[in-house]
């Protein structure tokens, strides 16, 4: 049988990163994402999409880090600058699993939704993505 779950936006209550994941994963993160805010909309499951929502202050760096999953980011106020492009309102990235990435928030700052496959609350640091593929090559 089908299931439909509505949530609405003011039923959700926005949090600190670093309370909404495992104390050993916010360890891990830079200190603007650990002190940006979330809202976790649909927190998924094993094969149960994942859906939340980030809102980073003006001018953030986020460290390059690494994820297990796949996940679309959909930018909905400000700007994400990634690399040398500026997303804006309506712009979106999808970045692969086990990609290294970083990003910076515009000077108004930026609140964007992120989309996973399944719920993913990996933190691969930049430091354990290299060891990893150090290790590999080795092999």
């Amino acid at each position: 049988m089908g299931t439909v779950r509505i949530v609405d936006a003011d039923s959700v209550d926005w949090q600190p990163v670093h309370e909404a994941v495992a104390p050993d994963v916010a360890a891990r993160m830079s200190r603007a994402e650990r002190d940006a805010d979330v809202r976790i909309v649909h927190p998924g499951s094993h094969g149960e999409l994942q859906l939340f929502e980030a809102s980073f202050v003006a001018n953030e760096e986020v460290s390059l880090h690494a994820h297990e999953a796949d996940e679309i980011i959909y930018v909905v106020a400000g700007e994400l600058h990634i690399g040398r492009k500026r997303l804006g309102p309506g712009a979106s990235v999808f970045i692969a699993g086990q990609t290294l990435y970083g990003f910076r928030s515009g000077p108004e700052g930026v609140r964007f939704l992120n989309f996973r496959g399944q719920a993913n609350t990996s933190f691969i640091t930049r430091d354990e993505f290299m060891a990893a593929r150090q290790e590999k090559t080795t092999r």
